[in-house]
């Protein structure tokens, strides 16, 4: 047999389709500890499958909760810790308390529980602060309930979501790279993230078009992978150096890799800037005392945690108005930071 009618499910039917009393329910709509996680698993997937939501008391009350929900994953990436970091302190300034659920990876499938149990607890929207990567945010949209508060995604391509906030990956990246140019550099090799990262691609394009525009070279082996860290930093260098021994320069799609980069032209007596320029992207706050300090592209993630913030609220409360974050797709600009390890003695 079928489950009820959608618009006609109750907290007894919840309760009769998983076994238990409706006491249970209730123990897992207000999240209590005095549940087992089998139980738990098995009581939000059937509320997702029969789209059961609270009373319509429990509905009205979340207009006042005064209450925002966070997913993230990954929170070892320094760009989604800072990007936490501005939305706790817009939801403090503004008299909002946070409901953070945590997924164990970008592509984890496990993700409709823990809407389920934000929006059991009532939140006014979601903030989806896990980046673009892969399919995650085609997955999570192709499997929501029709009754969700409002939700907006972050780090991202504007046409995969309802509601995004980015940074200008794009600009920020063809303004280092144009930068590289100006500096003298006309053999400049890119050390990307891992591609199914939409930030990854968005850089890497436009190191590309930067490289093109200006007549300069883009050979397929002028381009490697790293994965983020500092150690796939190193790995790419040794690489670059042995496939284009021409290179004269190395944008990095981050400053950690970037550090990698840095550490080998040490240990191989190469030059910097004089033999081989070097930049990262994100100007983490290390950044700056790097030997030499690093040429990179700053991103105010706490200001994008901030408008994340307040868009959510806007779209919760249709009479706050706020200038700043009208439109469903917003772009926040980049800014290059040079320093030595690409200013040339002239």
């Amino acid at each position: 047999m079928g489950f009820p009618n959608r618009s006609r499910v109750t907290i007894k039917d919840v309760a009769k389709a998983c076994g238990v009393s409706t006491q249970t329910i209730s123990r897992v709509i207000n999240d209590r500890i005095d549940v087992s996680s089998t139980t738990r698993e098995k009581i939000l997937a059937v509320m997702q499958e029969m789209d059961y939501q609270p009373s319509a008391l429990a509905r009205s009350m979340r207009q006042n909760s005064k209450t925002l929900g966070v997913i993230v994953a990954e929170l070892r990436f320094v760009g989604i810790s800072s990007t936490l970091n501005g939305i706790t302190q817009a939801a403090d300034a503004r008299g909002y308390s946070l409901m953070l659920k945590e997924l164990p990876s970008f592509d984890s499938m496990e993700m409709q529980p823990l809407i389920q149990s934000l929006i059991a607890h009532r939140v006014e929207g979601i903030i989806y602060a896990a980046p673009e990567v892969g399919e995650n945010w085609k997955t999570i949209q192709r499997n929501l309930s029709k009754q969700i508060p409002p939700m907006v995604y972050l780090k991202g391509n504007p046409s995969s979501a309802p509601i995004t906030l980015s940074m200008d990956n794009y600009s920020g990246a063809y303004s280092i790279t144009r930068h590289l140019i100006d500096q003298g550099y006309r053999h400049i090799a890119h050390i990307s993230g891992p591609m199914d990262w939409w930030e990854s691609r968005e850089r890497q394009r436009a190191w590309s078009r930067a490289l093109f525009d200006a007549g300069l070279p883009v050979p397929e082996y002028a381009s490697i992978q790293g994965n983020w860290s500092s150690a796939s930093g190193y790995t790419c260098m040794d690489s670059l150096l042995k496939q284009y021994p021409e290179m004269d320069a190395v944008f990095a799609a981050n400053d950690q890799m970037a550090l990698g980069v840095l550490n080998i032209a040490w240990e191989k007596h190469i030059n910097i800037p004089g033999q081989l320029g070097v930049a990262g992207f994100d100007d983490i706050p290390e950044s700056k005392y790097f030997s030499p300090p690093l040429t990179t592209v700053y991103q105010d993630l706490n200001k994008l945690g901030d408008l994340a913030v307040r868009k959510l609220i806007s779209l919760s409360s249709p009479d706050d108005t706020d200038p700043a974050v009208q439109g469903n797709s917003l772009m926040l600009p980049t800014e290059l930071r040079v320093r030595q390890s690409t200013t040339r003695q002239n």
